[in-house]
């Protein structure tokens, strides 16, 4: 169980992501584009992929865990006061 949580802490960027990219893709592969009914034709391609990348930025990498090393050494600096 612990392995699975530490994989959707480390993956959720990616997996909202592809989650919401489905709930966009959907509508349009069924003929019902209700979701994106609030945004202008022309600008809808454009708005899902800005969405998505701003979002993928935001995390470049996996989220670190406090278990990581990183994070260990992080709180080591912060405690020493530099």
């Amino acid at each position: 169980m612990t392995c699975l949580l530490e994989i959707l802490a480390r993956w959720r960027t990616w997996i909202v992501n592809g989650i919401l990219a489905l709930l966009f893709a959907l509508p349009a592969i069924l003929n019902s584009p209700e979701i994106l009914a609030v945004i202008p034709p022309d600008y809808q391609r454009w708005f899902l992929v800005t969405a998505f990348l701003v979002n993928i930025w935001m995390r470049p990498r996996p989220a670190v865990l406090p278990t990581d090393p990183e994070a260990n050494m992080r709180r080591d600096q912060l405690g020493k006061g530099t």
